[in-house]
Protein backbone atom coordinates (compact mmCIF):
# COMPACT_ATOMS: atom_id res chain seq x y z
CA UNK A 1 0.00 0.00 0.00
CA UNK A 2 1.41 3.52 -1.28
CA UNK A 3 2.84 5.42 2.18
CA UNK A 4 0.35 8.75 1.62
CA UNK A 5 -2.85 6.49 1.72
CA UNK A 6 -1.68 4.20 4.58
CA UNK A 7 -1.29 8.02 6.35
CA UNK A 8 -5.27 8.67 5.06
CA UNK A 9 -6.61 5.39 6.01
CA UNK A 10 -4.82 5.66 9.65
CA UNK A 11 -5.81 9.69 9.90
CA UNK A 12 -9.38 8.80 8.84
CA UNK A 13 -9.33 5.39 11.26
CA UNK A 14 -8.21 7.67 14.46
CA UNK A 15 -10.67 10.57 13.46
CA UNK A 16 -13.46 8.18 13.08
CA UNK A 17 -12.35 6.60 16.50
CA UNK A 18 -12.33 10.33 18.37
CA UNK A 19 -15.36 11.46 16.78
CA UNK A 20 -18.02 8.29 17.43
CA UNK A 21 -15.88 6.33 19.68
CA UNK A 22 -17.80 7.86 22.93
CA UNK A 23 -20.90 8.33 20.79
CA UNK A 24 -22.36 4.46 20.39
CA UNK A 25 -24.47 3.04 23.51
CA UNK A 26 -25.52 0.06 22.96
CA UNK A 27 -28.06 -0.43 25.60
CA UNK A 28 -29.25 2.94 25.66
CA UNK A 29 -33.33 3.03 25.79
CA UNK A 30 -34.53 3.45 22.65
CA UNK A 31 -37.19 6.12 21.68
CA UNK A 32 -40.72 5.07 21.28
CA UNK A 33 -41.93 4.63 17.83
CA UNK A 34 -45.51 5.00 16.40
CA UNK A 35 -45.37 1.38 15.15
CA UNK A 36 -47.65 2.26 12.01
CA UNK A 37 -45.20 0.85 9.69
CA UNK A 38 -44.51 -3.01 10.01
CA UNK A 39 -40.46 -4.02 8.75
CA UNK A 40 -39.73 -7.75 8.01
CA UNK A 41 -37.29 -9.65 6.81
CA UNK A 42 -37.75 -11.66 3.19
CA UNK A 43 -34.88 -13.26 3.24
CA UNK A 44 -31.11 -12.99 4.61
CA UNK A 45 -27.66 -14.59 2.55
CA UNK A 46 -24.53 -14.88 4.19
CA UNK A 47 -21.39 -12.91 2.57
CA UNK A 48 -18.30 -13.60 4.28
CA UNK A 49 -16.86 -11.22 6.88
CA UNK A 50 -18.65 -8.21 5.36
CA UNK A 51 -18.03 -4.50 5.78
CA UNK A 52 -16.77 -4.81 9.25
CA UNK A 53 -13.37 -6.33 9.07
CA UNK A 54 -11.85 -3.30 7.60
CA UNK A 55 -14.25 -0.74 8.83
CA UNK A 56 -15.51 0.04 5.34
CA UNK A 57 -18.87 1.03 3.87
CA UNK A 58 -19.23 -1.66 1.06
CA UNK A 59 -22.10 -0.51 -1.43
CA UNK A 60 -24.40 -2.85 -3.16
CA UNK A 61 -25.25 -2.56 -6.51
CA UNK A 62 -28.47 -3.46 -8.55
CA UNK A 63 -29.14 -4.09 -11.76
CA UNK A 64 -32.26 -3.10 -14.13
CA UNK A 65 -33.13 -7.11 -14.22
CA UNK A 66 -33.15 -7.06 -10.51
CA UNK A 67 -29.66 -8.71 -9.77
CA UNK A 68 -28.09 -7.66 -6.51
CA UNK A 69 -23.96 -7.12 -6.74
CA UNK A 70 -22.42 -7.54 -3.17
CA UNK A 71 -18.78 -7.46 -2.39
CA UNK A 72 -17.08 -8.39 0.95
CA UNK A 73 -13.67 -6.87 2.19
CA UNK A 74 -12.25 -10.43 1.90
CA UNK A 75 -12.40 -10.23 -1.09
CA UNK A 76 -15.28 -11.79 -3.00
CA UNK A 77 -17.68 -10.51 -5.17
CA UNK A 78 -21.26 -11.68 -5.87
CA UNK A 79 -24.37 -11.97 -7.88
CA UNK A 80 -27.87 -13.04 -6.52
CA UNK A 81 -31.43 -12.60 -6.94
CA UNK A 82 -33.19 -9.32 -5.62
CA UNK A 83 -36.22 -11.63 -5.68
CA UNK A 84 -35.34 -14.54 -3.51
CA UNK A 85 -31.24 -13.92 -2.81
CA UNK A 86 -30.32 -16.99 -4.17
CA UNK A 87 -26.26 -17.14 -5.29
CA UNK A 88 -25.66 -16.81 -9.10
CA UNK A 89 -22.21 -16.69 -9.13
CA UNK A 90 -19.27 -15.39 -7.25
CA UNK A 91 -15.57 -14.26 -7.72
CA UNK A 92 -12.72 -14.17 -5.57
CA UNK A 93 -9.72 -12.48 -5.77
CA UNK A 94 -7.29 -13.06 -2.91
CA UNK A 95 -7.10 -9.91 -1.56
CA UNK A 96 -9.32 -7.11 0.39
CA UNK A 97 -12.18 -5.13 -2.00
CA UNK A 98 -12.74 -1.77 -0.79
CA UNK A 99 -15.91 0.67 -1.44
CA UNK A 100 -17.96 -1.95 -2.75
CA UNK A 101 -19.18 -2.40 -6.42
CA UNK A 102 -20.19 0.24 -8.92
CA UNK A 103 -22.22 -0.99 -11.87
CA UNK A 104 -22.88 0.36 -15.58
CA UNK A 105 -25.00 -2.27 -17.72
CA UNK A 106 -23.21 -4.66 -18.34
CA UNK A 107 -20.03 -3.85 -16.37
CA UNK A 108 -19.39 -4.13 -13.32
CA UNK A 109 -16.05 -2.09 -11.20
CA UNK A 110 -14.62 -3.09 -8.31
CA UNK A 111 -11.50 -1.26 -5.87
CA UNK A 112 -8.60 -3.73 -4.64
CA UNK A 113 -6.72 -3.32 -1.52
CA UNK A 114 -3.48 -2.77 -3.34
CA UNK A 115 -5.01 0.24 -5.39
CA UNK A 116 -6.00 -1.32 -8.48
CA UNK A 117 -9.47 -0.96 -10.48
CA UNK A 118 -10.96 -4.00 -11.90
CA UNK A 119 -13.71 -4.07 -14.55
CA UNK A 120 -16.20 -7.06 -15.04
CA UNK A 121 -18.90 -8.13 -16.87
CA UNK A 122 -22.01 -8.05 -14.91
CA UNK A 123 -23.96 -11.29 -16.27
CA UNK A 124 -20.70 -13.97 -15.74
CA UNK A 125 -17.83 -11.91 -13.51
CA UNK A 126 -15.39 -13.09 -15.34
CA UNK A 127 -12.38 -10.17 -15.44
CA UNK A 128 -12.14 -7.72 -18.44
CA UNK A 129 -9.60 -5.35 -17.95
CA UNK A 130 -7.36 -4.14 -14.61
CA UNK A 131 -5.90 -1.09 -14.10
CA UNK A 132 -3.18 0.37 -11.63
CA UNK A 133 -5.13 3.47 -9.67
CA UNK A 134 -2.92 6.11 -8.17
CA UNK A 135 -4.15 4.81 -4.67
CA UNK A 136 -6.79 3.05 -2.93
CA UNK A 137 -10.14 4.06 -3.86
CA UNK A 138 -13.06 3.45 -0.78
CA UNK A 139 -15.94 4.06 -2.81
CA UNK A 140 -17.54 2.48 -5.84
CA UNK A 141 -16.61 4.37 -9.36
CA UNK A 142 -19.35 5.54 -11.66
CA UNK A 143 -19.30 5.53 -15.79
CA UNK A 144 -20.64 6.45 -18.70
CA UNK A 145 -20.25 5.17 -22.17
CA UNK A 146 -16.92 6.05 -22.67
CA UNK A 147 -15.01 6.37 -19.42
CA UNK A 148 -14.75 5.03 -15.93
CA UNK A 149 -14.35 7.75 -13.18
CA UNK A 150 -12.92 6.79 -9.72
CA UNK A 151 -12.10 8.98 -6.54
CA UNK A 152 -9.06 7.71 -4.59
CA UNK A 153 -8.08 8.23 -1.38
CA UNK A 154 -5.09 10.74 -1.62
CA UNK A 155 -7.32 13.63 -2.73
CA UNK A 156 -7.43 12.30 -6.91
CA UNK A 157 -10.57 11.59 -9.40
CA UNK A 158 -8.96 9.53 -12.16
CA UNK A 159 -10.57 9.13 -15.63
CA UNK A 160 -10.17 5.49 -17.47
CA UNK A 161 -11.21 3.90 -20.47
CA UNK A 162 -14.46 2.11 -20.23
CA UNK A 163 -12.77 -0.12 -23.01
CA UNK A 164 -9.80 -1.11 -21.97
CA UNK A 165 -9.10 0.81 -18.34
CA UNK A 166 -6.18 2.66 -19.74
CA UNK A 167 -5.79 6.22 -18.32
CA UNK A 168 -7.18 9.08 -19.87
CA UNK A 169 -7.22 12.21 -16.97
CA UNK A 170 -6.51 12.52 -13.65
CA UNK A 171 -7.10 15.75 -11.55
CA UNK A 172 -5.36 16.04 -7.97
CA UNK A 173 -7.12 18.78 -5.14
CA UNK A 174 -4.59 18.08 -2.38
CA UNK A 175 -5.04 16.80 1.14
CA UNK A 176 -4.96 18.01 4.30
CA UNK A 177 -2.95 16.34 7.04
CA UNK A 178 -6.03 14.64 8.44
CA UNK A 179 -9.24 13.38 6.53
CA UNK A 180 -13.05 12.37 7.92
CA UNK A 181 -13.74 8.73 6.54
CA UNK A 182 -12.57 8.44 2.91
CA UNK A 183 -14.59 9.95 -0.10
CA UNK A 184 -18.00 9.51 -1.69
CA UNK A 185 -18.36 8.52 -5.92
CA UNK A 186 -18.18 11.26 -8.09
CA UNK A 187 -21.94 12.74 -9.43
CA UNK A 188 -22.00 12.23 -13.31
CA UNK A 189 -23.80 15.26 -15.50
CA UNK A 190 -24.11 15.59 -18.60
CA UNK A 191 -20.67 17.67 -19.48
CA UNK A 192 -19.06 17.83 -15.87
CA UNK A 193 -18.39 14.75 -13.03
CA UNK A 194 -19.02 16.94 -9.56
CA UNK A 195 -16.70 15.52 -6.37
CA UNK A 196 -16.38 16.01 -3.33
CA UNK A 197 -13.19 16.78 -1.79
CA UNK A 198 -11.20 16.86 1.69
CA UNK A 199 -10.13 20.54 1.13
CA UNK A 200 -14.00 21.38 1.61
CA UNK A 201 -14.34 21.96 -1.98
CA UNK A 202 -17.02 20.57 -4.63
CA UNK A 203 -15.63 20.44 -7.94
CA UNK A 204 -17.11 19.82 -11.37
CA UNK A 205 -14.29 18.83 -13.99
CA UNK A 206 -14.90 18.57 -17.05
CA UNK A 207 -15.37 14.83 -18.50
CA UNK A 208 -12.89 14.97 -21.60
CA UNK A 209 -10.03 17.06 -20.71
CA UNK A 210 -10.29 16.62 -16.85
CA UNK A 211 -10.09 20.23 -16.12
CA UNK A 212 -12.10 22.35 -13.27
CA UNK A 213 -15.05 24.02 -14.46
CA UNK A 214 -16.25 25.61 -11.62
CA UNK A 215 -15.42 24.78 -7.66
CA UNK A 216 -17.84 26.05 -4.55
CA UNK A 217 -16.40 25.81 -1.21
CA UNK A 218 -18.74 24.43 1.64
CA UNK A 219 -16.36 24.29 4.18
CA UNK A 220 -13.71 26.68 5.75
CA UNK A 221 -10.85 25.17 8.24
CA UNK A 222 -11.05 26.85 11.33
CA UNK A 223 -9.83 25.91 14.60
CA UNK A 224 -6.68 24.88 16.79
CA UNK A 225 -6.78 20.85 16.06
CA UNK A 226 -6.30 18.94 12.83
CA UNK A 227 -9.48 17.58 14.36
CA UNK A 228 -11.33 20.88 14.45
CA UNK A 229 -10.53 21.92 11.33
CA UNK A 230 -11.71 18.97 9.24
CA UNK A 231 -14.22 19.92 6.64
CA UNK A 232 -14.30 16.91 4.42
CA UNK A 233 -16.77 16.80 1.28
CA UNK A 234 -17.02 13.08 2.26
CA UNK A 235 -20.84 12.09 0.61
CA UNK A 236 -21.85 12.12 -2.99
CA UNK A 237 -22.98 15.05 -4.39
CA UNK A 238 -26.59 14.22 -5.11
CA UNK A 239 -28.59 15.41 -8.20
CA UNK A 240 -32.65 16.76 -8.92
CA UNK A 241 -34.38 19.29 -10.07
CA UNK A 242 -31.61 21.40 -12.13
CA UNK A 243 -29.98 21.58 -8.70
CA UNK A 244 -26.70 19.57 -6.99
CA UNK A 245 -26.75 19.40 -3.16
CA UNK A 246 -23.87 18.68 -0.74
CA UNK A 247 -22.94 18.97 2.58
CA UNK A 248 -19.61 19.23 4.19
CA UNK A 249 -18.38 18.24 7.60
CA UNK A 250 -17.72 20.98 9.92
CA UNK A 251 -19.43 22.80 6.85
CA UNK A 252 -22.79 23.47 4.99
CA UNK A 253 -25.40 21.99 3.10
CA UNK A 254 -25.46 23.79 -0.16
CA UNK A 255 -27.44 23.80 -3.55
CA UNK A 256 -26.29 24.19 -6.54
CA UNK A 257 -26.71 24.59 -10.49
CA UNK A 258 -24.93 22.90 -12.92
CA UNK A 259 -23.12 25.91 -13.48
CA UNK A 260 -22.07 26.40 -9.86
CA UNK A 261 -24.25 29.58 -8.64
CA UNK A 262 -25.41 28.88 -4.61
CA UNK A 263 -28.97 28.69 -4.49
CA UNK A 264 -28.84 28.30 -1.24
CA UNK A 265 -26.75 27.54 1.94
CA UNK A 266 -27.24 26.48 5.66
CA UNK A 267 -25.62 24.89 8.68
CA UNK A 268 -25.63 21.04 8.46
CA UNK A 269 -22.18 19.46 9.01
CA UNK A 270 -22.25 15.93 7.78
CA UNK A 271 -19.91 13.34 6.15
CA UNK A 272 -22.74 11.49 4.22
CA UNK A 273 -24.68 12.08 1.04
CA UNK A 274 -27.74 14.19 0.86
CA UNK A 275 -31.07 12.16 0.22
CA UNK A 276 -33.94 14.00 -1.89
CA UNK A 277 -37.21 12.76 -2.06
CA UNK A 278 -40.91 14.88 -1.98
CA UNK A 279 -39.18 18.48 -2.59
CA UNK A 280 -37.12 17.93 0.78
CA UNK A 281 -33.75 17.27 0.84
CA UNK A 282 -32.90 14.64 3.68
CA UNK A 283 -29.37 14.92 5.56
CA UNK A 284 -28.17 12.78 8.40
CA UNK A 285 -25.98 15.02 10.67
CA UNK A 286 -22.37 14.38 12.55
CA UNK A 287 -24.24 14.86 15.92
CA UNK A 288 -26.82 12.10 14.46
CA UNK A 289 -30.20 14.28 14.42
CA UNK A 290 -31.73 14.09 11.28
CA UNK A 291 -32.60 17.35 8.76
CA UNK A 292 -35.06 17.83 6.32
CA UNK A 293 -34.62 21.13 4.18
CA UNK A 294 -37.09 22.75 1.38
CA UNK A 295 -35.13 21.42 -1.98
CA UNK A 296 -36.24 25.03 -3.05
CA UNK A 297 -35.16 27.70 -0.99
CA UNK A 298 -33.21 25.25 2.29
CA UNK A 299 -35.91 26.25 4.60
CA UNK A 300 -36.03 23.84 7.94
CA UNK A 301 -38.90 21.13 6.97
CA UNK A 302 -38.55 19.09 10.14
CA UNK A 303 -35.44 18.28 12.67
CA UNK A 304 -35.29 14.78 14.55
CA UNK A 305 -32.91 14.19 17.11
CA UNK A 306 -34.14 11.15 19.27
CA UNK A 307 -31.61 9.10 17.53
CA UNK A 308 -28.81 11.13 18.99
CA UNK A 309 -25.42 9.06 20.26
CA UNK A 310 -27.01 5.88 18.06
CA UNK A 311 -24.27 6.65 15.21
CA UNK A 312 -26.30 7.03 12.08
CA UNK A 313 -25.08 6.06 8.83
CA UNK A 314 -26.76 7.51 5.20
CA UNK A 315 -30.59 8.18 5.03
CA UNK A 316 -32.29 6.56 2.21
CA UNK A 317 -35.75 7.35 1.43
CA UNK A 318 -38.01 4.54 0.36
CA UNK A 319 -41.78 4.42 -0.27
CA UNK A 320 -43.05 7.51 1.81
CA UNK A 321 -40.64 6.78 4.51
CA UNK A 322 -37.26 6.92 5.18
CA UNK A 323 -34.78 4.80 6.70
CA UNK A 324 -31.91 4.90 8.53
CA UNK A 325 -29.36 2.24 10.49
CA UNK A 326 -27.27 2.51 13.70
CA UNK A 327 -24.08 1.02 14.50
CA UNK A 328 -25.99 -1.40 17.12
CA UNK A 329 -27.50 -3.64 14.02
CA UNK A 330 -31.31 -1.61 13.93
CA UNK A 331 -33.09 -0.05 11.08
CA UNK A 332 -35.24 2.46 12.11
CA UNK A 333 -38.10 4.07 9.64
CA UNK A 334 -38.99 7.41 9.97
CA UNK A 335 -41.56 9.76 7.98
CA UNK A 336 -40.87 12.09 5.73
CA UNK A 337 -43.72 14.44 5.96
CA UNK A 338 -42.37 15.40 9.72
CA UNK A 339 -39.74 12.97 11.06
CA UNK A 340 -41.86 11.01 13.47
CA UNK A 341 -40.53 7.57 13.69
CA UNK A 342 -42.69 4.99 12.69
CA UNK A 343 -41.01 1.63 12.84
CA UNK A 344 -38.09 -0.44 13.75
CA UNK A 345 -36.29 -3.78 13.57
CA UNK A 346 -33.21 -5.63 15.32
CA UNK A 347 -30.93 -7.36 12.32
CA UNK A 348 -29.57 -9.91 14.65
CA UNK A 349 -27.43 -12.58 12.60
CA UNK A 350 -29.03 -15.90 12.00
CA UNK A 351 -27.06 -17.95 14.06
CA UNK A 352 -27.79 -15.72 17.28
CA UNK A 353 -31.42 -15.90 17.43
CA UNK A 354 -31.67 -16.33 21.30
CA UNK A 355 -33.30 -14.59 23.56
CA UNK A 356 -32.05 -14.46 27.12
CA UNK A 357 -34.47 -13.74 30.25
CA UNK A 358 -34.03 -10.20 31.29
CA UNK A 359 -31.54 -9.10 28.98
CA UNK A 360 -32.08 -6.21 26.36
CA UNK A 361 -32.80 -7.04 22.32
CA UNK A 362 -29.60 -5.52 21.95
CA UNK A 363 -27.91 -7.79 24.40
CA UNK A 364 -29.08 -10.37 23.44
CA UNK A 365 -27.52 -9.78 19.94
CA UNK A 366 -24.26 -9.50 20.67
CA UNK A 367 -22.95 -12.81 21.82
CA UNK A 368 -20.56 -12.85 18.85
CA UNK A 369 -17.55 -12.17 21.33
CA UNK A 370 -16.51 -8.62 20.09
CA UNK A 371 -18.28 -9.12 16.27
CA UNK A 372 -19.43 -5.93 14.75
CA UNK A 373 -23.03 -6.53 14.41
CA UNK A 374 -24.03 -2.83 13.13
CA UNK A 375 -24.80 -1.25 10.07
CA UNK A 376 -22.50 0.81 8.15
CA UNK A 377 -23.18 0.63 5.09
CA UNK A 378 -26.08 2.96 2.92
CA UNK A 379 -29.07 0.93 2.47
CA UNK A 380 -30.52 0.77 -0.69
CA UNK A 381 -34.06 0.94 -2.22
CA UNK A 382 -35.28 -1.02 -5.03
CA UNK A 383 -39.04 -1.95 -5.92
CA UNK A 384 -38.72 -5.45 -4.05
CA UNK A 385 -38.16 -3.61 -0.49
CA UNK A 386 -34.67 -2.33 0.95
CA UNK A 387 -31.53 -3.87 0.90
CA UNK A 388 -29.28 -4.06 4.28
CA UNK A 389 -25.73 -4.78 4.26
CA UNK A 390 -24.32 -5.65 8.33
CA UNK A 391 -21.64 -5.19 8.70
CA UNK A 392 -21.36 -8.78 10.00
CA UNK A 393 -21.64 -9.59 6.66
CA UNK A 394 -25.06 -10.50 6.12
CA UNK A 395 -27.15 -9.42 3.24
CA UNK A 396 -31.17 -8.56 3.60
CA UNK A 397 -33.99 -7.74 2.25
CA UNK A 398 -36.45 -5.93 3.92
CA UNK A 399 -39.90 -4.95 3.45
CA UNK A 400 -41.61 -2.26 4.62
CA UNK A 401 -45.89 -1.73 4.79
Amino acid sequence: MPMAAKRVLLAASAALMLLSGCASQPDKKLPDVTGETKVSVEWRARLGDGPGALHARMTVAVSADDIVYAADTSGTLSALTLESGKRLWETSFGQSILGGVGLDGDQLYISLMEGSLVALSAETGEELWRAMLPSESVAPAVADNARVYVQTVDGRVTALSREDGSQLWTYEAGLPVLSVRGTGSPLMMDQFVVAGFATGKVVALDKTLGIPRWDVRLGVPDGRSELERLVDVDGTPSYEGQLIYAAAYHGKIAALTPNGETIWEEDGSSYTSPELALGSVYLGLDNDEIQAYDMLNGAEAWHQDALKGRVLGQVTATGASLAVADADGYVHILSQLDGRLTGRIFLRPRPLHINYPQQTEATNGRLGRGRDFGIRSTLIDTDAGLLVYTNFGELLLLTIE
